[in-house]
């Protein structure tokens, strides 16, 4: 049985990579394990592996589990980061961003009819 998943993001250049996710995540890599590898552990035990691969750069897309999507579209304002597209619909809530490389980055919350996070 499938226990995890890890979300990967193929990047050009790992130093630059981790400047801009670590600015998105608000923290340092979890772990470096090599030198073109960086990982951040998630509460719930998923990890986001972010690799530098010129073959791949830019072809990735990530979709992060958000519990707070209002302060999430406010942190990302801050941050000067612009959403390509924000769709808030009744069953779940989604923002939409690019890293420099061109992967697609995905907030995702979903709802129940409290509109608590049910991801």
């Amino acid at each position: 049985m499938l226990k995890n998943v890890l979300a990967f993001a193929a990047v050009r250049d790992i130093n630059d990579a981790v400047r801009w996710y670590k600015m998105l995540l608000g923290r340092e890599p979890d772990t470096r394990p090599m030198q073109v590898l960086a990982e951040w552990k998630f509460e719930a035990g998923g990890w986001l592996q972010v690799n530098e691969n010129m073959q791949l750069a830019g072809r990735s897309s990530i979709t992060l589990v958000e519990t707070d999507m209002s302060e999430r579209m406010k942190m990302l304002t801050r941050a000067g980061f612009k959403p390509k597209s924000f769709v808030n619909g009744p069953a779940i809530s989604i923002i939409t961003i690019t890293d420099p490389d061109g992967n697609q980055v995905v907030f995702a919350q979903g709802k129940d009819e409290n509109h608590r996070s049910t991801m």
